[in-house]
This record gives C-alpha cells, sequence and structure tokens, in this order.
C-alpha cells in the first residue's frame, strides 16, 4: 500500500509581517554591510509608502553631513535588505522559495512560496555493510498490518 506512492508534494506558504522599527534595522544592517549602497547616511525619519503600485517602499530621511534627504526605497530594495537581516539573525528562509514584499497597514509583508516534491521512500533490504536485513519474531515490518478491522479497534 505504502510502496505504490509515487511521492509527495507540499507548498509551502510564509508570510513575514515586519514593523517600520524592524524594517529599518534591517536597511541600516544592509547598509552598513555594502558600504552606503542604499541610505549613505543617517536615517532621521522613516515612513512606509503604499497605495500606489510603482512607489511602493519606504521614504527615508537621510542626515548626511549637514543635510537632510529624502530617499525613496523600493520594494526590491527592501526585501534584498530584509533578506539578508533574516539571514544574520538565523531566521530560516527557504532558498528557492518566490519572494514578494508588500506594504500594508500592519508593515512590510514578505510573503515566501516554496514548493517541496519528495520521492517516496523505498524499502531498505539491506544494511550499510551490504548484509541482508533481520528481523525479530513478530517485529518484520509485514508482521504488524493488522488482519482485521476488530484487530484495528482493539
Amino acid at each position: 500500500m505504502l510502496a505504490d506512492m509515487s511521492g509527495v508534494t507540499i507548498k509551502e506558504t510564509r508570510h513575514l509581517v515586519l514593523s517600520l522599527q524592524t524594517v529599518l534595522d534591517a536597511v541600516v544592517h544592509y547598509d552598513r554591510r555594502n558600504r552606503g549602497e542604499l541610505l549613505g547616511g543617517a536615517p532621521m525619519e522613516a515612513e512606509f509608502v503604499r497605495g500606489v503600485a510603482h512607489d511602493e517602499g519606504l521614504r527615508v530621511a537621510v542626515r548626511n553631513g549637514n543635510t537632510i534627504e529624502w530617499r525613496h526605497l523600493n520594494t526590491g530594495e527592501l526585501a534584498r535588505a530584509i533578506i539578508s537581516y533574516c539571514r544574520t539573525r538565523r531566521i530560516p528562509l527557504p532558498l528557492a522559495g518566490e519572494k514578494k514584499l508588500t506594504i500594508t497597514a500592519q508593515g512590510a509583508a514578505l510573503a515566501i512560496e516554496n514548493t517541496v516534491n519528495l520521492a517516496a521512500s523505498s524499502a531498505v533490504e539491506t544494511d550499510v555493510a551490504g548484509r541482508p536485513l533481520r528481523y525479530a519474531r513478530g517485529y518484520e515490518p509485514n508482521a504488524i498490518v493488522p488482519n482485521s478491522l476488530s484487530e484495528v479497534c482493539e
């Protein structure tokens, strides 16, 4: 019965909802690791921008020397920073999963969809050394299968 299974497909969806402070921490962390690629200065103020499809992201007031400048980070840049932050904090994320970041009322929502195909397990006939498997009487793999419904209920 189990030997007839061809495999199992598992579709997993994860949703990580991050607050503004966590996203800003991720951006600052990413910025420090990449020599100022995103901000290039110290963040003073930040706010999520949502509702407009192409402008969704994060607006950040950045101090660079004596000037303060507003910068816009799109969802792609934020996703890179959040993924880097999660890896540094040892939050497990599937590498092969499709990742999409959206800005919601609760914060930045990172959705990760992953599909895993597991092959059916093959019956093991030999041990590590190549000798045939031997079982004690009554513990053979086929000896546990009940013969009737009454044996299942007892």
